[in-house]
């Protein structure tokens, strides 16, 4: 396993480096952007495309028997390995030319996730995680992750991309609850807020409504610099979901706890009254 896993590492720094490639040609430059919404917005761009179609085709020929599963493309088979991509997390943000976007790479061995990368191209940071390792290369200088030893809720820093894209509006309710727990809540970050969190810059990341590509490759990461990732369910986030990540076993209970309260039902005015 060590040899293979030494083997995939390698190959997914060679997957990440190409979709760099891609994604800063076309940063901060006039592009076409599609809508893949009908009723709300859900960007695309050739980046996204390009990225998505590139790191598939490297896949399919050097891993021909592994499955891929991705944002923009998808070639599902019955493997051993599965691949899972997001070419660029935080489409909304590379669009407006903010610079915490990243490609997510993991790899999969019969459901359980060996491997997890994040690449946040336009700072020239990349983060890995894998078999207890957990690791970030800036300016090509490679620095163990650690989280923070934060262990209650009162003293933790909150992050999340945006509660407008939550599932619904009681979860919005939800994390607004769980808000006014913490010390300081911030907005913003798609997935450079988890890194952050392994890099012990952040105590708490919640979301909901993620898709396995918004979230698998942060779970090596986080987990091996000794953080905690569940669901609000307390499952594996394999399939996404609704995420708690967090500094411990501990806070992940508060705020599962608090999260998951029942929100009060909202008032009715009766017939004919104003």
């Amino acid at each position: 396993m060590k040899k293979n896993i030494k083997k995939f590492l390698d190959f997914s720094n060679i997957l990440a480096d190409e979709a760099r490639l891609i994604s800063l040609k076309y940063f901060k430059k006039k592009i076409r952007i599609k809508n893949k919404k009908k009723n709300g917005f859900d960007p695309v761009t050739v980046a996204d495309i390009k990225i998505q179609k590139k790191l598939n085709r490297l896949i399919l020929k050097y891993f021909p028997d592994h499955s891929i599963i991705g944002e923009e493309e998808t070639h599902s088979k019955k493997s051993t390995y599965e691949w899972c991509i997001d070419p660029i997390d935080g489409t909304k943000s590379f669009i407006q030319g903010m610079p915490l976007w990243g490609t997510l790479i993991s790899l999969s061995e019969n459901g359980n996730i060996i491997l997890g990368l994040a690449d946040i191209p336009a700072l020239d940071e990349r983060y890995i995680g894998y078999e207890k390792k957990a690791y970030k290369i800036v300016n090509g200088k490679k620095t163990k992750l650690k989280i923070r030893d934060k262990n209650k809720i009162s003293e933790s820093i909150l992050n999340t991309t945006s509660p407008y894209l939550f599932a619904n509006k009681s979860d919005q309710l939800s994390f607004e609850r769980l808000s006014k727990k913490v010390k300081l809540t911030r907005l913003g970050g798609d997935c450079y807020s988890y890194c952050l969190l392994a890099d012990g810059h952040v105590d708490i990341v919640v979301e909901s409504g993620l898709n396995p590509w918004d979230i698998r490759a942060l779970e090596p990461i986080i987990i091996n610099a000794g953080g905690f990732l569940k669901t609000w369910d307390n499952k594996k986030i394999f399939d996404g979901g609704r995420i708690i990540a967090c500094t411990s076993n501990k806070v992940f209970k508060q705020c599962r706890d608090i999260l998951n309260k029942k929100n009060p039902p909202k008032n009715k005015t009766k017939m004919g009254l104003i």
